[in-house]
């Protein structure tokens, strides 16, 4: 049977893909490991060897958000605010409007959270993230509450006869000092071992651990390699005039040079024969 070389077809073929693991809302406890996977063999081409080069993943991570709450100490404070307003009483005719004295009620609020830390472990790779910390002081006024205190005289308005009253704005205090938010694990490149393990199986399986509790959000791996080639395709004879086509054309330079070398060898036999002729023919006398 005669094979033919086809070179146009060595060499490889890119390859690359990514898979993300979306809206997982998953709880993870540190001490309860949680275990999942990406599964590639859809994504991987069917019949072909290839190789992958790079396997890169990321993960997001968030806090659960349950801040530990301590109340501290409470206290009533003066502001020195006071707003005078003009009118006066039917009751009593020498009263000529009311003054506010503004006060505050401030409770203080102590608020934590533990630091989180998840821990990634793919293979022999393991990865770690953790929580950012927040330390701030915010106060929330939670309304007011109005006390009449009687008429008496006023010495910022002098000493004039007016109704008093004290109003005290509830107020929270919050000392936040803990972790929070959103964190991840980036661009974490595999090693060989599990890159040859995923194209072997098409399936790359995880673990998530660590410290206290989170919620895992997402995840995404990325892959590159290629789709081996053949240094060499044999095709077998399918068609007699396709292999008559490449026999025609490896036989080119060849006919060639035999065309050439009967022409010249032509050339060199009738210039030998002129020459012999000449020898020949006796030479003529003058009378």
């Amino acid at each position: 049977m005669l094979t033919m070389l086809w070179p146009s077809e060595a060499g490889a073929t890119g390859l690359s893909g990514k898979l993300r693991l979306d809206n997982q809302n998953i709880l993870v406890i540190g001490s309860k490991k949680y275990h999942g996977q990406f599964d590639l063999r859809y994504k991987f081409p069917v019949g072909d060897d290839f190789v992958l080069t790079k396997v890169v993943v990321n993960f997001k991570f968030q806090d659960d958000k349950e801040w530990v709450s301590k109340s501290g100490n409470s206290s009533l404070e003066n502001t020195g605010k006071i707003v005078r307003h003009n009118g006066f009483s039917l009751r009593k005719k020498n009263v000529v409007g009311q003054t506010d004295h503004y006060y505050a009620a401030k409770s203080t609020v102590y608020l934590s959270n533990v630091e989180e830390v998840a821990k990634l472990t793919i293979g022999s790779n393991r990865y770690y993230s953790t929580t950012i910390r927040r330390r701030d002081v915010t106060q929330e006024i939670l309304g007011e509450k109005k006390i009449n205190l009687g008429t008496y005289r006023d010495t910022g308005d002098n000493h004039r006869m007016r109704q008093h009253y004290r109003i005290t704005e509830s107020i929270v205090e919050s000392h936040r000092d803990g972790y929070d938010g959103l964190f991840e694990i980036r661009r974490k490149e595999l090693d060989l071992a599990t890159i040859q393990d995923l194209a072997h199986s098409g399936i790359l399986k995880f673990e998530l651990g660590g410290q206290g509790d989170y919620i895992f959000d997402e995840a995404t791996i990325q892959y590159e390699g290629h789709i081996a080639g053949l240094e060499i395709t044999e095709r077998p004879q399918g068609g007699l005039f396709n292999g008559s086509i490449w026999l025609a054309l490896l036989s080119l330079p060849m006919g060639w040079g035999f065309i050439w070398w009967k022409k010249r060898k032509i050339i060199v036999a009738t210039r030998k024969q002129k020459r012999i002729a000449q020898r020949k023919v006796p030479k003529q006398r003058a009378f």
